[in-house]
């Protein structure tokens, strides 16, 4: 499990693809999450855009999401989000981890379904919208960093 002592509220979190970086965050106490913006992987520039958001939104760290297997084991998308978030810390100072993004995609396809939004308006905020998901899924499982806000 990941050392979360030094991580605080409020949080971006980074839905990496092969194509497509949802971007969401949280607010300063953690009782929301929403999508924010979609970067594109192919522009070498992702992280220095990272580093714009994280000063925009006045983030603390970086949650990615980690694409497990439905074993729990690590496949070649991990792997993958693991480099992505080694580019990441060369551009950054804040705490980056991870979370298991595990059918956080289909969770964000049933939510923006339910708002009505058809299959290309879908799309266009799916990749957000899970990292909102799985955002969520930490500050849940890490109760620590609401009282550490409200303390």
């Amino acid at each position: 499990m990941t050392d979360i002592s030094n991580i605080e509220l409020p949080l971006l979190a980074l839905d990496v693809g092969g194509k497509r970086i949802g971007v969401a965050v949280s607010d300063k106490f953690g009782f929301s999450c929403r999508g924010v913006t979609c970067l594109f992987r192919n522009d070498k520039g992702w992280p220095t855009q990272v580093r714009k958001l994280i000063n925009e939104y006045g983030s603390r760290a970086v949650v990615i999401g980690l694409p497990l297997n439905m074993d729990g084991s690590e496949g070649s998308q991990a792997l993958d989000c693991r480099a992505a978030a080694k580019d990441l810390a060369a551009a950054i100072s804040l705490p980056i981890v991870f979370q298991d993004e595990r059918l956080s995609t289909w969770t964000a396809k049933e939510r923006l379904f339910a708002q009505g939004l058809n299959e290309k308006k879908m799309r266009a905020k799916l990749d957000q919208t899970a990292a909102a998901v799985f955002l969520e899924d930490f500050i849940a499982a890490h109760p620590e960093l609401m009282e550490k806000k409200h303390a």
